[in-house]
């Protein structure tokens, strides 16, 4: 998990009692796949298979962690990862498939905030959600008027925090 309860608790501010952790723990893993979906992000090791003949590679699994290896035909091959273009330049390329075995994650202690930041927002959304009896509800009338209630998850104010991080992002 990248965010804890006592995180919950002591950087974002939550409270809510000790009879309350399972299901904000729940809330918490339903958070976070929805964040890393939405964002796009992987965690973990990944073989990519391309067609030999090029020069370099663009990974499309990302955050690239470590790049442990490069192969051509079985081989292990020389190569130069560009981190900011997650791009292998391979010395040679010559074969019909090069292979690169690499992870994905971020290393401990290092998950950047606005992702932390974004699963315990859409935490807290899911939470307003599930208590307020307000899933499958889009609008209520309240005393002033109506009241729109956002359904998407995660909420549109941590789509725009991810944004950054989405790779396929439409124009």
């Amino acid at each position: 998990m990248l965010v804890t309860l006592d995180d919950l608790r002591t950087v974002y501010g939550f409270s809510f009692p000790k009879s309350q952790d399972e299901t904000y723990q729940a809330l918490l893993s339903t958070a976070e796949e929805e964040v890393l979906r939405y964002a796009e992000i992987e965690q973990g090791d990944v073989e990519e298979y391309f067609p030999g003949g090029d020069s370099g590679y663009v990974l499309t699994h990302t955050p690239v962690l470590e790049v442990k290896s490069v192969k051509v035909n079985g081989a292990e091959a020389a190569y130069r990862y560009e981190k900011r273009a997650n791009y292998i330049k391979v010395s040679s390329s010559s074969g019909s498939e090069v292979v690169v075995a690499y992870s994905c994650g971020w290393a401990e202690g290092k998950v950047p905030e606005t992702i932390k930041t974004a699963i315990a927002f859409t935490a807290q959304h899911l939470m307003k959600l599930s208590s307020g009896k307000l899933l499958g509800i889009s609008s209520r009338s309240t005393e002033g008027g109506t009241e729109t209630i956002e359904q998407s998850t995660p909420p549109l104010a941590v789509q725009k925090m991810l944004e950054p991080y989405r790779r396929n992002r439409a124009l």
